[in-house]
């Protein structure tokens, strides 16, 4: 598959300089409010004393640190890198694009709010979607980094929030 090909269709719809910078805010405003979430979540898992707190910061902490040592290990480049077309998000650094630290971070958010509550949870996957929509059409990530992201962050949550008691 000729992936510079591929990204120039997906982002041909984006490509005007209002269009791109919706997608920059969008990507922004999902992240911000997923970390505003998170920190919300802790804060009030601290103020009633909740054991839940310790696993609650950890388990994000350790898929954290996971991902960005697997990123600098395997340091593949990043789309922009490699195709014609350059990105829509604003990015300069080479290197390091798989998994996508943005999206494996958005979706152990959802897996701790999900664990905490189910349905500010399945809000929280909604915005990790549209995170990983963005990084993609974004030209930041290919699919494999965001689909790598999406399964360590997957494996880490399920293990740390459900399986360790």
């Amino acid at each position: 598959m000729d992936y510079g090909r591929w990204y120039s269709r997906i982002s041909a719809p984006f490509r005007s300089a209002r269009r791109a910078r919706a997608l920059d805010r969008l990507d922004k405003g999902c992240v911000l409010v997923l970390a505003a979430a998170y920190l919300v979540s802790l804060f009030l898992l601290a103020c009633t004393v909740n054991p839940a707190f310790w696993k609650a910061a950890a388990v994000p902490l350790a898929a954290f640190a996971g991902v960005t040592a697997l990123r600098r290990a395997l340091n593949l480049p990043r789309p922009y890198e490699q195709w014609p077309n350059g990105p829509l998000l604003p990015a300069t650094a080479e290197g390091r694009s798989c998994p996508s630290r943005h999206v494996a971070s958005a979706a152990i958010i959802a897996m701790e709010l999900f664990w905490l509550q189910p349905a500010a949870g399945a809000v929280a996957w909604v915005l990790c979607a549209v995170v990983a929509f963005t990084r993609i059409v974004g030209g930041v990530h290919y699919p494999r980094d965001v689909a790598a992201a999406l399964a360590f962050s997957g494996a880490v949550g399920a293990i740390g929030f459900y399986l360790v008691p």
